[in-house]
């Protein structure tokens, strides 16, 4: 086995290991608070997460993917780097602090004012563990970023939900957040036992410019339209109808990113060390979106069409209006799985002004579906605004994208094509099987789940998938490296 399939496998598993219980551990969090903190102190927390959200996307200016990119990175361009963020944090930290009242104002909503404050502080700490975070990445150390991400996860939650038990409603939110950061932050630091030296070198500046600037230009971009949404809901339908929204989209995202965004963590570093060979890339990333399709395209259509069952056991009775957004969002979601994919190949072989080009054209065609959606048809008429344009948007991103390692688009899509078919088999078979059945609401949720997996797998092993012959091949090569 090459040392770079090693890599990729490794990091693969652990991700697939701190994925599933990340999100098993996160989806008991949630609902626990879900049924001790009121939807409108969600709301809160979301009109300030999306308000100081795009200063997240500058806090490093890109420099932190550019020393994952690189192949070799000296001591001093880590030290650079890391007083660059410390300062970069700093003044994050005054710009939304002394910003609070004007959001406040902006969405109507006086108690904004001090969550503001007290949440500005997070760029700073934030800025401190950055370069500690990417040195993991970069070694591709996934096993300790799996460790970390449990303790902080389970700590984070537990004092969270200690605090909403006794009434203090949106700080316990607050507390989660601060908890997790400096245990993420720490952690980190104990495991990487790397410390800056005083230098801040302008001849690494220029390079990490380069590459960083059409990244942050990129990052800006899909930052507003993955937001814009947001920003509507919460101006013109106010802090309840956001928490709803907000609650749907998260809850679709949380396998999303609990797939993809830790593999593309893996992907990324991994596509880095191997850049110069385009077919090595290519044969991998079809391999892993795949994959990826095998998991996520079953997930998400069960979400979808078990959508009352889930919102009910996860956030509990009052939130029965996500119902149906997350309904129609869990689709949207098989799209988002696997075109998260696509920014590590840009990253990797450094075309990141070219990420940029393509991403001013699909992020277009979002915002144009969630404006027009919302004029016509509202809350649900933005969803579906909102998915059709990342429909419309997502091949000619896969056209572009697999041009750069010499693969067409008709390759790309047939590639996870069969896997979308026999999802679509299994979801008419259970839809048909079940439409006249009455069953109790857990029992009901339970037989569909069970046996939608369980026809899904008899088809995949019936007609022998690329996907399903790669996962068998992966555990065998993890259990024989063991």
């Amino acid at each position: 086995m090459s040392s770079i399939k090693k890599v990729i496998i490794g990091g693969f598993f652990w991700s697939i290991v701190n994925q599933l219980s990340i999100t098993l551990i996160g989806l008991v969090i949630t609902g626990v608070l879900a049924r001790l903190i009121s939807p409108a102190d969600f709301g809160l927390l979301a009109m300030v997460t999306l308000a100081i959200g795009f200063l997240n996307v500058l806090k490093d200016f890109g420099f932190g993917a550019a020393l994952i990119q690189k192949k070799e990175v000296s001591d001093d361009e880590y030290s650079t780097v890391f007083w660059i963020n410390l300062i970069i944090g700093c003044f994050l930290t005054l710009i939304v602090f002394f910003s609070a009242p004007f959001i406040a104002s902006f969405f109507k909503e006086s108690k904004l004012e001090n969550v503001t404050k007290i949440l500005s502080f997070t760029f700073i700490i934030n800025s401190i563990g950055i370069v500690w975070n990417n040195k993991l990445l970069k070694d591709v150390a996934f096993k300790q970023i799996f460790y970390r991400s449990i303790i902080s996860t389970i700590i984070s939650g537990v004092c969270a939900i200690i605090l909403a038990f006794y009434k203090y409603g949106i700080l316990a939110l607050i507390a989660q957040t601060y908890i997790a950061l400096i245990l993420n932050t720490y952690l980190n630091y104990l495991h990487v036992k790397w410390v800056p030296n005083r230098s801040i070198k302008k001849v690494y500046i220029k390079d990490l410019i380069k590459f960083g600037l059409p990244l942050l230009a990129d990052q800006s971009i899909n930052y507003w339209v993955r937001n814009i949404d947001n920003l509507l809901v919460g101006r013109t339908l106010g802090k309840d109808t956001l928490a709803y929204y907000n609650k749907a989209y998260s809850l679709m995202l949380l396998p999303v990113r609990q797939l993809t965004g830790t593999l593309a963590k893996v992907l990324f570093p991994s596509f880095s060390l191997i850049q110069d060979n385009k077919e090595q890339i290519a044969n991998i990333y079809l391999k892993i979106s795949r994959i990826i399709a095998f998991v996520a395209f079953p997930v998400m259509v069960c979400l979808s069409m078990l959508s009352e069952p889930v919102i009910l056991i996860v956030y509990g009775e009052n939130w029965r209006p996500v119902i149906p957004i997350f309904q129609v969002l869990s689709i949207l979601g098989m799209l988002q799985a696997l075109g998260t994919l696509s920014g590590n190949i840009y990253l990797s072989l450094g075309q990141t002004k070219k990420m940029f080009k393509i991403g001013l054209l699909s992020r277009g065609l979002m915002i144009f579906g969630i404006v027009f959606g919302l004029h016509l048809g509202g809350l649900m008429g933005m969803v579906y605004g909102y998915c059709i344009g990342s429909a419309c948007a997502f091949f000619p991103e896969l056209h572009v994208m697999g041009r750069l390692i010499n693969l067409n688009l008709k390759t790309i899509v047939f590639n996870f094509a069969p896997y979308l078919l026999l999802v679509s088999i299994c979801f008419l078979v259970i839809k048909f099987t079940f439409a006249k059945i009455q069953l109790n609401f857990i029992l009901g949720f339970s037989i569909q789940l069970t046996v939608f997996a369980i026809l899904y797998l008899l088809l995949n092993v019936l007609f022998k998938t690329k996907a399903y012959k790669d996962i068998l091949s992966m555990l065998t090569s993890i259990k024989l490296k063991n």
